[in-house]
């Protein structure tokens, strides 16, 4: 088994640190509820609908988001990479 060049081996640890990174941030980023309701007709009853669980991502999410995708092109371009210098064995 060959082993991995130096180069390669700081690129792999380097997006999975971006792909944890941003995973984290997603999760740990505090969610923002939406303020605003939206109404195309008018009510039947007194009862106001206003529809739950619409969530805008914040500034920090889409940053955590960016950070998990650029990392994991990052880990496909290495294992790529790996995986196109690997020698055939008995061919």
């Amino acid at each position: 088994m060959q082993r991995m060049p130096a180069p390669l081996l700081v690129a792999l640890i380097l997006s999975g640190v971006l792909v944890v990174t941003g995973a984290l941030v997603i999760l740990l980023a505090p969610q923002a509820s939406a303020s605003f309701g939206w109404f195309a007709y008018q009510p039947l009853s007194d009862a106001v609908f206003v529809p739950g669980g619409f969530i805008v991502l914040t500034q920090a999410a889409i940053v955590g988001a960016v950070l998990a995708i650029v990392g994991l092109i990052g880990l496909a371009a290495v294992v790529g990479f790996a995986l196109g210098r690997r020698r055939r064995g008995a061919e």
